[in-house]
């Protein structure tokens, strides 16, 4: 900020006040993150039941996805000591026609989503601890979950070029919320279908980004993981130094309709990216108040 001349963040101080209730919202359910654990203990068969049920109320709060994953340092904040044992991540996909609406509506959508993922995070931590087991929920408004890990091991998906978890249903397009715990589960395995190596070869993200962060062909592995390391820097200056919202990286992955086959999804990626090219691959988004003249013949 201070090296581009600004004091504050443009993104944050222009957003609208649907936007700005649903951050106030989330930043007050971080309160509730922890509570009283019921003296009455809930007992189950063995782990994989506790597993199971864990997952039905998950699904039934409004959950569209869920993975269990054994808690490791690599999925805990530095210098954050936590003391439970298994990671409940929970998904909300999220409605990928947004994105034809341009940046103010994709923003609009993430906003919702992230508000849905810290409501049911909260509620699912409430309802283990009301079972008699320790349990905190970690969202947008407080965590020391970090996502992609945690989101990896309990097999949501693969790791994309851009960073993102790609799920083979919801593609890149969902946010999650977490719940610790030390309730003993059954953890779910990394699921594996094909998208690191796609990445390999495919630069449709990378063509794409405004601020050239998205590298090509350079990664790093971390435990047999390949990981593009977005320049955060470069990123930044597009995705937060601006007042639009900077979506564009998943919005044109093609794993929105390449493994679920979903026609619907594949119909609007296929018009999304045609609005891309038009507008030109490493411009920013475009405000849909400005799409007649960006986007003219």
């Amino acid at each position: 900020m201070e090296r581009h001349g600004f004091e504050k963040i443009p993104l944050y101080e222009q957003r609208p006040p649907e936007i700005k209730e649903r951050r106030r919202r989330w930043m007050e359910l971080a309160k509730h993150r922890d509570g009283p654990i019921s003296e009455s203990r809930a007992h189950f068969a063995d782990p994989t039941a506790a597993a199971a049920e864990v997952e039905r109320l998950a699904r039934e709060l409004g959950a569209d996805e869920v993975g269990i994953a054994r808690l490791t340092p690599i999925m805990i904040d530095d210098r954050v000591d936590l003391s439970h044992d298994y990671v409940v991540c929970v998904v909300v996909g999220e409605d990928y026609g947004k994105a034809l609406e341009g940046p103010r509506a994709i923003e609009s959508e993430s906003t919702r989503v992230y508000l849905r993922c810290a409501e049911i995070s909260t509620a699912l931590a409430e309802r283990i601890r009301a079972m008699g087991y320790p349990a905190v929920a970690h969202h947008n408004g407080a965590s020391e979950i970090q996502a992609i890990p945690a989101m990896h091991a309990a097999g949501l998906g693969e790791l994309g070029k851009h960073g993102s978890l790609i799920h083979p249903r919801l593609g890149a397009s969902h946010r999650p919320g977490f719940v610790t715990t030390t309730l003993q589960l059954t953890a779910g395995a990394p699921l594996l279908f094909g998208v690191q190596d796609v990445c390999l070869s495919c630069n449709l993200c990378a063509n794409n980004c405004p601020g050239d962060a998205i590298p090509r062909d350079e990664f790093v592995l971390t435990e047999g993981v390949r990981r593009w390391l977005t320049d955060v820097e470069k990123c930044y200056v597009y995705s937060r130094l601006r007042p639009q919202y900077c979506h564009i990286c998943v919005d044109v992955c093609p794993f929105v309709h390449k493994a679920n086959r979903d026609p619907l999804k594949k119909e609007r990626f296929k018009r999304y990216t045609a609005k891309r090219k038009k507008a030109g691959y490493k411009t920013p988004a475009w405000f849909p108040e400005e799409e007649s003249e960006i986007l003219k013949d």
